[in-house]
C-alpha cells in the first residue's frame, strides 16, 4: 500500500491508539486510517480527514478523540478555506484530535446533502463547523467568525489543546504555567533558555521572556495595558516590518491574557 507523505504519520497516530481500544474502537480507527490513506488530491486541505455519509459516524465514534468537522461546498476556496487549511495544519500535533471535512454537493448526485440536512446545515451556512467528542456527541456548533485564530480559541475553551495561530505552542503552555503558578522564576528562566536555544531563530520567542519579566516588575495588569498600547500603535502609520512585529506581540499578549482557557 502506498500512502502520501502526510498520510503516513497521520495514520501512525491512529495505529498508536488502536492498542488501547476494544474491538469497536479498532474497527472505527481502521475507518479513520482508510480515510487518511486517500490520495492527497482528493482532499481540500492537507492534514484533514475527508469523511462522507458512509464514514462519518464510524470516524467520530473513535473513543477518547475529538473532531472538528467542517461542512462546506465541494472544492471550497477563498479566505474561509484558507482558515480551514491553517486549522488543519495546526491540528496535526494535537493528541487525540482531528480536523475533518464533509464536502456537500448542491447538484448532480448531491453527495453528503443528507448528512448536511441531518445537522440542519444549509448552503448559506457554509462553512459550518461542529465539534464532536465525548462531551458533545451530537455536535457543538461554532457560531463565531470564520477565522483560524477565533476557531482555535473556541476549541481551547472547549478543552481541545489547539495551538494559538502565529505563536509558539511550547511557550504558550509555559506562559500559562507562569501566570497560574505565581510568576515563578523557574518559568522565566525556562523561557529565556528556549528563546536562546530551541527557538533562537524565531524572534517571537524572546517576546515571551520579555513579557514575563515585565509582568514580574509591574504585575498582571501589564498585559492589558501593553495590549492597549500595541493596538493603538498598530492603528498608526508604521512600516510593514514594525506592523508585523507588533502583530506578533499582540498575539503573544493574547496568550498571556487567556490563561484560563484550559
Amino acid at each position: 500500500e502506498t500512502l502520501t507523505p502526510l498520510a503516513r504519520p497521520a495514520r501512525s497516530r491512529v495505529a498508536a491508539a488502536v492498542g488501547t481500544m476494544g474491538a469497536f474502537g479498532r474497527f472505527a480507527a481502521a475507518a479513520a486510517a482508510a480515510v487518511l490513506a486517500a490520495p492527497a488530491a482528493e482532499a481540500t486541505a492537507l492534514g484533514a480527514l475527508k469523511v462522507d455519509n458512509y464514514t462519518f459516524d464510524k470516524v467520530i465514534a473513535i473513543p477518547d478523540h475529538s473532531f472538528l468537522v467542517k461542512f462546506d461546498e465541494s472544492y471550497a476556496y477563498g479566505e474561509k478555506e484558507d482558515a480551514f487549511k491553517t486549522l488543519a495544519s495546526l491540528a496535526y500535533g494535537v493528541p487525540q484530535f482531528f480536523v475533518a471535512e464533509v464536502p456537500v454537493q448542491e447538484y448532480g448526485d448531491k453527495d453528503n446533502a443528507d448528512l448536511a440536512s441531518r445537522f440542519q446545515v444549509i448552503k448559506d451556512d457554509f462553512p459550518a463547523y461542529y465539534l464532536f467528542n465525548k462531551a458533545n456527541k451530537d455536535g457543538l456548533k461554532y457560531t463565531g467568525a470564520v477565522q483560524a485564530d477565533d476557531i482555535a480559541l473556541w476549541l481551547r475553551r472547549n478543552k481541545v489543546r489547539m495551538p494559538s495561530v502565529g505563536t509558539i505552542a511550547e511557550l504558550d503552555e509555559l506562559a500559562k504555567k507562569f501566570l497560574k503558578e505565581g510568576f515563578a522564576d523557574a518559568h522565566v528562566s525556562e523561557a529565556k533558555a528556549l528563546s536562546e536555544g530551541a527557538y533562537s531563530t524565531d524572534k517571537k520567542a524572546a517576546m515571551y521572556f520579555k513579557i514575563m519579566q515585565k509582568i514580574k516588575e509591574k504585575g498582571e495588569s501589564y498585559i492589558a495595558a501593553e495590549t492597549a498600547r500595541v493596538s493603538k500603535l498598530l492603528e498608526g502609520n508604521i512600516t510593514p516590518e514594525k506592523k508585523a512585529e507588533l502583530g506578533d506581540k499582540a498575539k503573544i499578549l493574547a496568550v498571556f491574557a487567556s490563561k484560563d482557557e484550559l
